[in-house]
């Protein structure tokens, strides 16, 4: 990606990158279900935590509450 701009897009890539090791340690665990869940849930709070850090339109998904 360019320098400038596109800050949304490696903000998304980011967090894509930080999803893959918290996931990968939940194939070990016997609850793996479970496990994916919280780390993803984890993973989109903190991208979403960035996305409202930003002054740009926030993305989707973060201004749905709960299991949505």
């Amino acid at each position: 990606l360019p320098a400038n701009g596109f800050a949304h897009l490696r903000r998304q890539a980011a967090a894509l990158e930080a999803s893959r090791p918290r996931l990968d340690a939940c194939c070990d665990h016997r609850g793996a279900l479970p496990c994916a869940r919280r780390a993803w849930t984890e993973v989109l709070d903190e991208f979403c935590a960035d996305e409202f850090g930003v002054k740009t339109r926030q993305f989707h998904c973060c201004r749905q509450l709960g299991a949505a």
